[in-house]
């Protein structure tokens, strides 16, 4: 809980870098509460088209309006809204932790892009949607990857490694032994 609680406190932070640990932890809360939210949703719209009139007669649009009569369809939706530049942060992060440019988040979001108009085309392009399908697929091993890819040593041109190693040890001066002083036999 404390890594979700470290990634909202840097909300919006696209510098410095992230631990594995760190993107997966609030990935996984994330992840958790949108479960919770989507299934409280779907009870409460199944329980508004039970009781509503004619149950067995219920349509598109009776789901329509169940959905948008739940509040925690709006609840689920300000709490995506909510999470997206969290997210994109620690995303942007952790790629910096392994060394790569936080650009790269374009290409790890394209494959959620990509992945949502092949569904698009599903029905009516086969084609199309094998293409697309494939090259989601292959940017998301790519993404897994690079997030289960441990950080790279020592400083990088963003920070230093979070989990300190390969860190250059800080300078501490070393006392002269020749030079020992006690308060209790100075003379004043």
């Amino acid at each position: 809980m404390k890594w979700f609680i470290k990634c909202l406190k840097q909300y919006a932070d696209f510098e410095g870098r992230a631990r594995r640990r760190e993107y997966w932890w609030f990935e996984v809360f994330n992840a958790l509460i949108s479960m919770i939210l989507v299934i409280a949703m779907v009870v409460q719209m199944l329980i508004d088209i039970h009781n509503g009139p004619g149950f067995e007669d219920s349509d598109e649009l009776d789901v329509l309006y169940a959905l948008f009569s739940s509040p925690f369809f709006y609840i689920y939706i300000a709490f995506y809204l909510a999470m997206l530049i969290p997210g994109i942060a620690v995303l942007v992060r952790r790629l910096h932790d392994i060394g790569k440019s936080g650009f790269w988040a374009f290409f790890v979001l394209g494959g959620t892009v990509l992945s949502n108009v092949a569904q698009v085309f599903s029905d009516t392009n086969i084609g199309a949607y094998l293409i697309l399908g494939l090259t989601a697929m292959v940017i998301l091993i790519i993404s897994l990857v690079w997030m289960f890819t441990d950080s790279q040593q020592g400083p990088n041109q963003w920070g230093p490694n979070p989990k300190g190693e390969g860190n250059p040890s800080p300078e501490v001066p070393q006392e002269d032994p020749t030079t020992t002083t006690n308060p209790l036999c100075e003379s004043n």
